[in-house]
């Protein structure tokens, strides 16, 4: 009679510590944005700053998260690993007329804050840029519904014609697993 409650308890105490042990776990993922951007034509040869702003992004990332087995609450960072720019028209066109860019990013509840930038942007034909990253937690800007990305640059060079640049995102979110019994 006793065996079976023996049996009971050890196969509970094995269930209890394994799924604490699950519970605990962390998942890592990256999560993708690509938007455009357009760079208008200059008529001045001079190095001015110039800002623009990116139509407002929309995160999905309650979806993603979902996906992944997560959610906002357990969200414990997002930190932009990668940003890179290409050339989308006219294809012909370099990074050449580039002399600094600054990408900052900004949403309904939370402070604009630097995401990435490039200085000294040498002239070498390149028609890809991937710009140097800040190490800030973004957690709080997947946490609303939207962003915006405004990018402020310094050409050294006439534009002649409107510019379109494509920017891809790639963020890595650390996360913990949602409760595994549900």
């Amino acid at each position: 009679m006793k065996k079976p409650f023996i049996l009971c308890g050890v196969i509970l105490v094995v269930l209890f510590f394994v799924s604490c042990k699950k519970l605990g776990k962390r998942k890592e993922f990256d999560l993708n944005y690509t938007e455009d951007i357009t760079i208008p034509s200059n008529s001045t040869l001079l190095s001015l700053p110039f800002d623009i702003r990116s139509p407002e992004t929309i995160t999905n990332s309650k979806a993603e998260y979902k996906n992944q087995g997560t959610s906002s609450k357990l969200v414990e960072s997002v930190t932009l690993s990668k940003l890179t720019l290409k050339i989308k028209s006219p294809q012909s066109e370099n990074f050449d007329f580039l002399n600094s860019i600054e990408i900052y990013i900004s949403s309904a509840n939370t402070q604009e804050t630097l995401l990435a930038s490039k200085n000294n942007i040498p002239e070498n034909g390149l028609k890809e840029l991937d710009l140097d990253v800040c190490p800030t937690n973004l957690k709080n800007f997947l946490q609303d519904d939207s962003f915006i990305l405004r990018v402020k640059t310094v050409t050294d060079k006439t534009i002649y014609y409107d510019l379109t640049i494509t920017t891809d995102e790639v963020l890595h979110v650390k996360a913990r697993l949602r409760n595994i019994f549900k």
